[in-house]
């Protein structure tokens, strides 16, 4: 019953790093894209089918992502409890942090994946690219000696995240490229997103908004963008995406809400509590 792949849950947090749709992308508006700030998300059971074998799911996110001057900051620290059929629990246990230079070119992390108190999988590293659309490697300090070959096109989730802004700005209805996050040694994934026109909801913190739209003030509500990633690894021809996130983005950056989908069963995460934070004095 444990969790098909830990990497999952860090990339819906990246989600998290896309900034308002109407910013240009421009240097000068490179630390404008997006809002630093933590949040607390309560995570429960969306749907299930009868092969997965599980009846209910509870836990909480903590994320918090700063500017660091030269960089991006991600913490995550997820706990999930899944219920089995059999009367049976699993408490997954979820850690990233990682920082990201803001030219795009470099990524150091470290992910760890606990089940029922037992360390299951730990990596650490740090990954360079050689340039915008470049080629790249990654060198593993755990599993310590590893190395990897980041093909050419390969971005890392900021850089991701401007480039399916811009895309969004000019009316696109999607966006792909190569993506490497770092949560595991599985490399670099196809990512397709796809994004809809934004739509009125409460504001983050406040609980779904599903009945904001007819009732409340105006600043009550606030517009997000409905956004779908579809992940496909890039060995194997797989035609059908490994895993699928869902997700409700306000013009600040911040994730009202996201849905993660294993295939036979899926988790959402609503964003409970939120503070924005300081930018640094640079």
């Amino acid at each position: 019953m444990a969790i098909q792949r830990n990497r999952i849950i860090y990339l819906a947090a990246c989600l998290m790093l896309i900034a308002a749709m109407s910013a240009p992308l421009s240097p000068a508006a490179a630390d404008a894209w997006f809002t630093p700030h933590r949040g607390l998300y309560r995570m429960s059971l969306v749907s299930a089918e009868n092969s997965s074998g599980i009846v209910g799911a509870t836990g909480e996110m903590y994320f918090e992502w700063t500017d660091t001057c030269d960089g991006w900051n991600v913490n995550q620290h997820t706990s999930l409890f899944l219920a089995s059929s059999q009367d049976k629990s699993n408490q997954i246990g979820l850690t990233f942090s990682g920082w990201e230079a803001k030219d795009g070119l470099e990524l150091r992390f470290h992910a760890s994946h606990i089940s029922d108190g037992v360390v299951v999988d730990n990596v650490a590293g740090e990954a360079r690219l050689s340039g915008p659309d470049g080629r790249g490697t990654v060198k593993y300090s755990a599993p310590k000696g590893v190395a990897v070959a980041l093909p050419e096109g390969t971005v890392f989730p900021s850089e991701y995240s401007r480039r399916m802004m811009a895309r969004m700005t000019e009316g696109a209805d999607g966006y792909s490229a190569l993506m490497f996050d770092g949560s595991s040694i599985e490399g670099t994934y196809d990512v397709t997103t796809f994004f809809a026109a934004p739509r009125l909801r409460a504001l983050p913190g406040a609980g779904d908004g599903a009945g904001a739209v007819e009732g409340g003030g105006a600043a009550a509500k606030e517009k997000v963008w409905p956004i779908r990633m579809a992940y496909f690894p890039l060995q194997g021809g797989d035609v059908e995406p490994d895993f699928e996130v869902g997700a409700l983005i306000n013009g600040k950056g911040v994730a009202h809400r996201y849905d993660i989908d294993y295939g036979n069963f899926a988790v959402r995460a609503e964003l409970e509590k939120y503070e924005e934070l300081s930018p640094p004095d640079c």
